[in-house]
């Protein structure tokens, strides 16, 4: 792997968002501080704490997550499809970049994306609330970064798959929003019927945001070897069909 080769294609993934931060990284950052504004002046004081957790500081981790894994995600797959529309596709397959070079340029750009918006929206919830802290802060930087990181290799993979904007946005709304909303961003899983627990559980989305919480607030739903577990092995799968799909080039040369 050429380190070189490889700086310069996550540099070109990074400078395209940053170039355009008040809409990459400060707009999902925006909708996170109305969120914290309406759940906290509407919700605060009639909903009970949560496992001793106040209801606005249990929004910070699933909220931070929520806002930055949607532009993780949407960082290389509207790389890709726009260099699809403009012919400049092939600059890539003419590019000495090896598989690997490829799958983790594409990674660093959305990781960062993602990256810099959640750790922007915990800043925020400390706005709020003043006592508020990690717990375990290593394991919130650890988790945040896979969890980013995990999205970006999705993008990626959709952005190789589509042909269209229409296929970006028809996943983003069918699939990353809901299971983002449905994975006990605003509620605890305590609090669902035993059905909706069942089958929250099948959501790995609840997964990310439980072991963020856990980092947080040292409290989970479920058990936190569990959580963080299975982020590792939903990251480790992501990487390698994504690094599957460049060595193959499947989608690439259509």
């Amino acid at each position: 792997m050429n380190t070189i080769r490889l700086t310069t294609l996550a540099k070109k993934e990074s400078h395209r968002f940053l170039k355009v931060w008040m809409q990459t990284v400060f707009s999902p950052v925006m909708i996170a501080l109305l969120y914290f504004v309406v759940f906290g002046a509407a919700f605060s004081g009639r909903v009970s704490n949560i496992e001793g957790i106040s209801y606005l500081a249990f929004l910070v981790p699933g909220l931070a997550l929520l806002q930055s894994t949607s532009n993780a995600f949407q960082n290389p797959s509207s790389s890709l499809i726009i260099s699809k529309y403009h012919g400049t596709i092939n600059d890539m397959l003419l590019a000495p970049l090896t598989p690997l070079e490829r799958t983790l340029g594409y990674f660093f750009g959305g990781m960062l994306r993602g990256f810099l918006v959640s750790i922007i929206v915990v800043l925020v919830g400390f706005f709020f609330l003043p006592d508020f802290f990690p717990s375990s802060p290593f394991l919130l930087l650890s988790l945040l970064f896979l969890v980013n990181g995990i999205f970006s290799f999705l993008g990626t993979l959709i952005g190789l798959w589509g042909k269209t904007f229409d296929h970006i946005a028809g996943l983003t709304t069918f699939l990353i929003v809901p299971m983002g909303f449905l994975g006990g961003v605003f509620y605890s899983l305590d609090a669902l019927p035993d059905f909706a627990q069942k089958i929250s559980l099948f959501n790995p989305f609840l997964y990310f945001v439980d072991a963020a919480r856990f980092s947080c607030f040292g409290t989970s739903d479920i058990s936190p070897f569990l959580s963080f577990g299975i982020t590792g092995v939903v990251f480790s799968l992501c990487f390698f069909f994504t690094y599957l799909a460049f060595k193959k080039e499947w989608w690439i040369k259509e």
